[in-house]
């Protein structure tokens, strides 16, 4: 069986299940899967699988029996279930946490741990960039400081300990490096914590307003009425936009003798309606 621990997504173990059945005994199907589960329909599992239904708390107790979950197994199965299916990014954030908690793979603990907590944390970002520039000579007090809302030094030397094992930084002598100028995103880890990211740099943006000058931010806001096909537009016009400030960025030459300061470039779009196009049933996330 495959080993619950090396997932973070409760369909793809059970398509894995599914898959090493069928090549033990090709005569194993989804109805017979179903029927030792004891589900009246044969489809139900491949329909959970895809994604088209959810599983319930009796449907969870069933498949366990039909797998033979120990029972450690098991309350993991139960936690990555409601981390799959959890509606909220606080439901989410919390099934995730045991997850990582009751995960029995040392090395997985620590990996996810570790990602999760630099997504999950604003300023390790602008920490990332504040110490390839600024001399502070591992005054964690003195760096902490250059963070605006400024950090404890606990956090920023946890900050910096953190980029240097997850290889992000490197030290030389008494400056750090950027062991890669761009960082990418993708899989569930990085997705919930980036949603957390998220939420704290919205709330940053709106304490900007009363904390920094006009003159060193931009906030503005563009109201229209929008149909599916602009909205899917306007998001590759923002991809691409976003593509063209990278290269930007990366390539002018930063004049080290000036004033640098790190910044957060936000770009938000959001709908402020109910859906009104013929057709699609659109209800809004509480």
């Amino acid at each position: 069986m495959p080993n619950i621990y090396n997932y973070l997504n409760y369909r793809e173990f059970l398509y894995d299940y599914y898959s090493e059945k069928k090549r033990e005994k090709p005569a194993y199907s989804y109805q017979v899967f179903a029927q030792k589960a004891g589900f009246k329909s044969k489809s139900f599992i491949a329909d959970v699988i895809d994604g088209e239904k959810n599983l319930s708390e009796e449907s969870i107790f069933a498949l366990r029996n039909a797998i033979e979950l120990n029972e450690a197994d098991f309350s993991y199965f139960k936690a990555l279930v409601a981390f799959n299916q959890a509606k909220t990014n606080s439901q989410k954030d919390h099934f995730f946490k045991l997850l990582v908690k009751s995960n029995k793979l040392v090395t997985a603990r620590v990996v996810l741990s570790d990602k999760y907590e630099f997504y999950s944390r604003w300023y390790h970002n602008t920490v990332r960039e504040l110490v390839t520039f600024v001399d502070f000579n591992d005054d964690f007090g003195l760096l902490g400081r250059h963070v605006q809302p400024a950090i404890t030094s606990r956090q920023a030397k946890q900050s910096v300990d953190l980029l240097l094992k997850l290889g992000f930084v490197r030290k030389e002598g008494t400056r750090y490096v950027q062991t890669d100028p761009d960082i990418t995103t993708g899989d569930t880890v990085s997705s919930l914590a980036v949603e957390n990211f998220h939420l704290q740099n919205l709330n940053l943006a709106g304490e900007s307003i009363d904390t920094c000058p006009a003159q060193y931010r931009d906030i503005s806001c563009l109201i229209a009425t929008l149909s599916l096909e602009q909205v899917e537009e306007i998001k590759n016009e923002v991809m691409d936009f976003r593509k063209k400030l990278v290269s930007l960025i990366n390539g002018t030459a930063k004049d080290t003798t000036r004033g640098r300061r790190v910044y957060h470039i936000n770009m938000q779009m959001f709908p402020t309606s109910v859906q009104t196009d013929p057709g699609i049933d659109y209800v809004a996330k509480k």
